[in-house]
């Protein structure tokens, strides 16, 4: 039986573990979280922050001293860089360090990209305020954003002038190395890609058009509440985006494993706003794909991380399902109740639902991607059906706020 180290153990990681479980893996969970969800699944756990390497790390090398591990991945938490830097120092596959530290530096990232041709939106570091104010006026609506935060923490769309200030020290504040960027904001499509690398080769058989129904009453906070597979882009554009993802992966280095990207396409053009190289959190990986495509691409992070040669025809969509995510996010204040998740789950399509809610729990408001309490996921009969079902499911929930 192999033995899998898996980073992250939390609510959005169970259903992964789980899927680990059933392929007749030897789970080792990493997590701070004494009462992780995730250590359901676990034949052994650490205790230990996946954020930070100079606490994850040793833990992880004082384990394998003793019981060996056969691989390492991480699951909804956003650390390739230390999972490179373990597989480097137990000898595991993986993909190259500094190739991991590049998608957990956006700058470097783009200045990688920008390098080998690939399409970004323009972007610049920001050192103060009057840098700021400079892009502001030749690009129009900007974003300000940290160089290194996750989750979309510290972002902003800034369209008038006179939150600068507040945009770039909300960045700060939200950057671990106290560095800020700023790129042109780009109208047009938004699209989640997900994909595998296989000798070198880009298979993308995942593709979700990200839902920013809400941008304006979010603002200047940028929110995706959802989103929609399959992907309603022309087919050549959903290749051009394709081929894109193939480039960034091979201008970062990674020839194996999988690739998150972020994609905009703006007036006909494909650009790479990120590309992650791990799996996607929001329960894209673990639920989503699987059900909207047939593919199981935790199934393929796991057995590329234990080394495994794998099959490049095996990893197109299977099908194509309608399949939607809507996530719950409520105004501020406190929750004062919701109904019981069977509610939820008996809703027409409804093919998953989770939630986070707690009575007398206080919610901040839409700031980030943790501004949600509940996620659904349904089908239909075609995309509007599929929505209607997941927006139905939602209003079952029920949630009550109280304001202030």
């Amino acid at each position: 039986m192999k033995r899998l180290l898996v980073l992250g153990g939390s609510r959005q990681a169970e259903a992964g573990l789980a899927r680990l479980s059933e392929m007749g893996l030897e789970l080792v969970v990493c997590d701070i979280d004494p009462n992780a969800p995730g250590f359901a699944y676990a034949a052994h756990r650490i205790l230990a922050s996946v954020y930070h390497a100079q606490d994850c790390i040793p833990a992880v090398l004082a384990f394998h001293a003793h019981t060996a591990v056969d691989g390492v991945m991480c699951l909804a938490c956003d650390v390739p860089h230390i999972v490179a830097r373990i597989a480097k120092a137990l000898d595991l596959p993986g993909i190259d360090v500094k190739s991991a530290d590049l998608t957990v530096d956006k700058l470097a990232m783009k200045d990688r990209f920008r390098a080998h041709g690939v399409a970004v939106p323009p972007y610049r570091a920001i050192s103060g305020l009057a840098e700021l104010e400079a892009a502001k006026t030749e690009w129009g609506d900007v974003v300000v954003k940290p160089v290194d935060s996750r989750g979309s923490k510290g972002v902003s769309l800034m369209r008038a002038a006179d939150k600068l200030a507040w945009a770039y020290d909300y960045a700060l504040e939200n950057s671990p190395s106290g560095r800020v960027m700023a790129e042109k904001y780009l109208s047009g499509p938004q699209v989640s890609t997900e994909s595998i690398v296989i000798g070198s080769t880009a298979i993308t058989p995942a593709m979700s058009d990200r839902s920013y129904e809400y941008l304006d009453r979010f603002a200047p906070f940028i929110v995706e509440n959802g989103g929609d597979m399959p992907c309603e882009l022309a087919a050549n554009m959903k290749e051009k985006i394709a081929g894109l993802v193939g480039a960034g992966a091979k201008a970062l280095g990674i020839d194996s494993g999988i690739v998150k990207g972020d994609i905009v396409v703006h007036e006909g053009v494909p650009y790479i706003i990120e590309l992650a190289a791990r799996l996607s959190g929001g329960y894209f990986c673990t639920h989503q794909i699987p059900l909207s495509t047939g593919v199981d691409l935790v199934a393929g992070a796991a057995r590329t991380a234990l080394g495994e040669t794998l099959q490049p025809a095996g990893w197109n969509a299977k099908f194509e399902r309608h399949v939607s995510t809507r996530w719950l996010i409520p105004e501020s204040g406190r929750i004062t109740g919701f109904a019981r998740p069977e509610a939820v789950l008996s809703s027409p399509g409804v093919l998953a639902f989770e939630h986070w809610a707690e009575v007398g729990a206080r919610i901040g408001g839409a700031m980030n991607a943790a501004a949600s309490v509940a996620m659904v996921q349904a089908t239909g009969d075609s995309r509007a059906q599929a929505v209607r079902n997941a927006e139905t499911a939602l209003d079952a929930f029920a949630l009550t706020v109280e304001a202030g």
